[in-house]
Parts: C-alpha cells; structure tokens; sequence
C-alpha cells in the first residue's frame, strides 16, 4: 500500500483501504454521504445564493468608497462598526480600484482577502498545534462555513484573537495589542480581558501581566489620539446602535419565541429593522430586560468558575496550559453568543481559531452547529422568516448544539480534565 503522509492527513492510493473503512462500520458511509450532501449543498448556497451577501457587501463597498473619497468615517458620515473594523473593510476598495472600483471587483478581492486571513489563522495554529490536529479541524470547519467566511470581515478580528491567545503567555505585549486591535474591530473579544487577566493571575507572573496591560494601552492610546485627531465624534456610536436592536431572529431567546409561537403561547411578528430580521412580541420588553439581567450575572459566574479552575490547575500542576487557556476563552465567547440579543451568522467565525484545539467531540459539535447555520443562512432563510415548523426547529437544534458546546468546553476547563484533549505547548511560539 502506497500512501503520502501530512500532519494529521493520510491520502491512500489503495481504494480498498477506503472500502474496508467504510464497510467497518455502516455509519461511516452514512456520514460520509451526509457530508457529500452537505457540500453539494454549500456549493449551491455559495453560487446561487449570493443575493443573500449583497446587502453587507454593499455597505461594505459604500464605505470603502466613501473613505476612498476623502471623506472621513464617524465624522462625515456614520457607520455601525468599531474603528478597526475599517480596515478589512477599506482594504479591498483600494485594490478594487485597480478595476475601475466595481462592486464586483469589490467582492473579489474582499473575497481573495478573507482567504488570506483564513492561511494566517492556519499559520497562527499550525504554530500551537504538536499533535497536526487542530490544523485539519481548522480547514475542514472553515470548508464548511465558507458561503459565511468569505463574504464577511469577521476573519480580521477572528484572526487578531487567535494571536492574543496564542502570545498570552511567551509575548504578552503582542498578545495585549492583538487583543485591544481585535476589540477594536468587533467588540466581541473585550470578554476576554478578564480570562487573560486570570490565567496571568494564577500562573503568578505579574510580569506578563505587566506587559499584556501594555500592550493594551498602547494601541488603545494610539486609537483614541487617532479618533481625537480626525475628530471622529461619533466613533462611539456604535454602541448605541447596537443597544437600540431588539430580539434578533436567530438569537437564542428568538429560536424559543419562534418555538412557542409555533404551540400558539405567544403571537409575533418578524420585522426587517437595522440590517437584519427581528421578532416584535409583547414579550420583547420582558425578555430584553432578562437578557440584560442575566448577561453580568452569568459574566460573573464565569469569571467565578474560570477562577476557581485555574486556581486548583495551578495549585496541582505548577501552570495553567495553553489547551485550558484556549477552552476558557472560547467558552467565554461562546456564552457573549449565546446570551445576546442578536446572533447572527458570522459571529461562528470568531470560534473557528480556537475550537479545533479542543477535544474531537468539541469539534465535532461545533462543526455540525456551523453546518445548520449555513443551511439556515443562505440556504433557506426565507423559510425561517416565514416561520416554517422545519426552519425553526433545525434553529432551535443549532442553538441546542452551541449550548451543548458550551458545556463540552466548560468539562475541558475544569481541573479534572485539564489534561485531555488535543495537547498544546504550554507556551506557544508564534
């Protein structure tokens, strides 16, 4: 039997190598064929229906133009993002000049962009990976969320994250700038400020914690002497607007307001406001106000139990390990998506550096959650927003799978399993 070897892959020549796998067991042909499906599919979504990008990518490209005029965001005109979120944003639009500025060139090099960003995550991992598994993870995850990958900029600020992670402990400094520029393109990764702040706590180096403190400041100052500088006054806005949005259609407390629509308990409506579907119910007060109770609590029960197991790590085996750093701040991301009010697709992508260092089950929920998103959004989104029986239930499923991520990720963060998994290098060098 010939075969070629890479880390974590073997291509076999023989195909009787693949029978003989295949007939083993009958679920491993019926995954396999599952897995054909599903990227037949994807490759459907990702040609012919592309109209479902159009919008984003139009205000992406209306941006890009507008700056590329001269005229200056946040004081001439205003925009829904942080400030770094221009760059992946304003990238493209220089580029796209090379072709007259066409919004079809626009969306090529936004998409050439985005495939760039996805080799600089893989570089990022290969670099923490000892086992050669997280990688293959990493680009099989990616291959199945690409109709959402490639036509988003959330890969910058995914990939800024990926490197805070991987420098926390051998270049804190980096790590510190890499976590306030990635805050600064999509507020998501401020939750992990106090996971850093913990791991540095407990594994008792003052020092890191010293020079990642650092690190945050110096690109922070230089943010806020920038937006003072061009007089961007609105360039907190942002948050406004997001505080301004109601229950969005595929958040968590939306797939349960669909569900018990769906048993007659409550009436709503779904309503296109601020880019996105929304759901209207006399319920959305309440629900909002548990919401913005329960976020802090639950951000303080975390903090409590990410605590207490670096705490009993450290007092048992000397350190913290990369592999529970990576667990707890993947969780802490996870529980910011789960518990907000909106839960759009894309927000799947800031896990996609992280999830593959943890344990196969992990991997594989988390993959079969990014699998639903996409055939929730492109595939089939008029049919949530009709309200379907079938739409909603497969939501509620994926949103079940993330929940059920979550405590898979909350079992690898605690002490007693804070050896399993995929190993890593306690101090990655990247």
């Amino acid at each position: 039997m010939s075969e070629f070897r890479i880390p974590g892959m073997q291509l076999v020549h023989d195909n009787a190598v693949l029978r003989k796998y295949l007939t083993k067991n009958p679920r491993h042909g019926l995954v396999l064929a599952l897995i054909l499906v599903y990227l037949a599919l994807e490759s459907y979504y990702l040609f012919f229906r592309f109209h479902g990008h159009i919008q984003d990518l139009k205000l992406y490209h209306g941006i890009a133009l507008k700056m590329l005029d001269g005229q200056m965001p946040f004081r001439d005109f205003r925009i829904e993002y942080p400030v770094f979120a221009l760059i992946p944003i304003l990238l493209p639009g220089v580029l796209s000049q090379l072709a007259e500025g066409s919004f079809e060139s626009y969306v090529c090099w936004f998409v050439v962009q985005n495939l760039g960003l996805a080799v600089c995550i893989a570089w990022i991992i290969a670099k923490s990976d000892t086992t050669g598994k997280a990688l293959p993870r990493f680009f099989v995850a990616t291959l199945f969320f690409l109709p959402l990958f490639l036509f988003r900029f959330d890969p910058f600020p995914a990939m800024l994250t990926a490197l805070a992670v991987a420098n926390v402990s051998c270049r804190p400094f980096i790590s510190g700038m890499s976590l306030m520029a990635s805050v600064a393109a999509k507020l998501y990764s401020i939750v992990l400020m106090p996971v850093f702040g913990l791991y540095c706590l407990f594994n008792r180096d003052i020092t890191k914690w010293i020079w990642l403190v650092a690190g945050c400041g110096c690109i922070g100052g230089a943010i806020a002497g920038g937006i003072a500088w061009a007089g961007m006054d609105a360039a907190w806005d942002f948050m406004h607007y997001h505080l301004l949005r109601g229950i969005q259609i595929e958040s968590l407390a939306g797939g349960i307001l669909l569900l018990l629509e769906q048993t007659g308990l409550v009436k709503l409506d779904v309503a296109h406001s601020f880019g996105a579907m929304h759901l209207v119910t006399p319920l959305s007060g309440p629900v909002l106000q548990c919401i913005n109770i329960m976020t802090p609590l639950c951000f303080v029960l975390m903090a409590s139990f990410l605590a207490w197991a670096f705490y009993k790590t450290a007092s048992t085996s000397g350190r913290i390990t990369f592999r529970q750093l990576n667990a707890g701040a993947a969780a802490q991301i996870l529980l910011f998506i789960l518990l907000n009010k909106v839960l759009s697709p894309q927000y799947l992508i800031w896990l996609l550096p992280l999830i593959p260092f943890c344990r196969f089950r992990a991997s594989v929920i988390f993959t079969v959650a990014l699998m639903l998103t996409v055939f929730i959004f492109p595939g089939h989104y008029y049919n949530l927003i009709s309200k379907q029986l079938l739409m909603v239930v497969i939501l509620n499923v994926r949103n079940g799978l993330l929940i059920g991520l979550f405590m898979e990720l909350i079992s690898e963060v605690a002490p007693a399993r804070a050896t399993g998994g995929i190993s890593a290098p306690p101090i990655p060098s990247v």
